[in-house]
């Protein structure tokens, strides 16, 4: 019985609450082809336009900082060096909607208008080539009359960007070994081949790694299981006559995870039946664990010679 009246005494509670209006939604509005016009002068790189659209105390925001209590945005000025800076920088500069995300308008009471733009930015650099493409949100609100832009709350890939910034930089990535104990697995992985020794050939590799060669279409991979029919194969047409080093192995220890073998071989192969000698040159790529194990190997060489 207790338990029965403390549901009728709470079940109020339930009910009270409800729907309440606090403005419209628009697909279309006046503000939303404001918005269209300022990314067209933004793009183009017309100031004179943009100071037209925007209001004296115009700032603009990061949406993705964390300094809340001391950012007070950026200016008008700031705002035209911005529009300066990437139309110099960047070619096919754009600023286009995102997939089928619509601008949207806000019209709250009071006579708040805000626009809700969801769309990618992009452009090429003209001195590096940096491709940059992100997607570029903003939150825009507009004065009281509702004819010019008076803040705007954007946010990006923040690490797409510095990446981008850092792409005019000297930075280092890790270092680079020409000797290291770890370098001896591609050494042994060719000595085995020159040898026949084809189930020694994987005994650094993973049990679950994958083998690519270039001449496979695109994405495809193999097994060790795969890869070692196919080495039957060029055993079968071919005897292998020598293996040897162009240049030195070197391994690239990444900061961060990762570790990037790669090497450079001329492998001289007589064809069995020709008795004529082919000259094969390899470029591998192996991918390895902390522990040295391959995890991934890329063979890059002209397979038509094998035909």
């Amino acid at each position: 019985m207790k338990n029965y009246l403390l549901l009728l005494l709470l079940a109020p509670l339930f009910t009270i609450a409800q729907t309440k209006k606090n403005g419209t939604i628009y697909v279309e509005h006046p503000g939303i082809e404001l918005v269209k016009e300022f990314d067209k002068a933004f793009t183009s790189g017309d100031v004179e336009k943009l100071k037209t659209l925007v209001t004296e105390d115009f700032r603009y925001y990061n949406g993705l900082s964390t300094n809340f209590y001391s950012n007070n945005g950026g200016n008008v000025n700031q705002l035209l060096n911005n529009v300066s800076y990437w139309n110099n920088q960047l070619d096919d500069f754009s600023i286009e909607s995102r997939g089928s995300a619509y601008p949207d308008a806000f019209e709250f009471k009071g006579d708040v208008i805000w626009i809700y733009t969801y769309d990618i930015l992009s452009g090429y650099d003209k001195e590096n080539g940096f491709k940059i493409k992100t997607p570029y949100d903003r939150s825009i609100l507009l004065n009281k009359e509702g004819n010019k832009i008076h803040r705007i709350i954007e946010s990006f890939n923040q690490a797409h960007i510095e990446k981008y910034n850092n792409s005019f930089k000297t930075v280092e990535n890790g270092k680079i070994y020409r000797d290291h104990p770890y370098i001896g697995v591609v050494r042994k992985i060719m000595a085995h081949f020159e040898q026949g020794n084809i189930d020694r050939m994987y005994d650094d590799y993973l049990p679950n790694a994958r083998l690519f060669d270039i001449n496979l279409p695109f994405g495809e991979s193999m097994s060790i299981e795969e890869h070692k029919k196919t080495i039957q194969n060029l055993y079968d047409a071919f005897e292998v006559v020598s293996v040897n080093e162009s240049g030195y192995p070197d391994l690239m220890q990444y900061n961060g995870d990762g570790i990037s073998l790669i090497s450079w071989w001329v492998i001289i192969l007589k064809n069995k039946i020709s008795k004529e000698e082919i000259k094969v040159y390899l470029h591998n790529d192996l991918t390895l664990n902390d522990e040295g194990k391959v995890m991934r190997s890329v063979d890059y060489y002209n397979g038509a010679l094998l035909n």
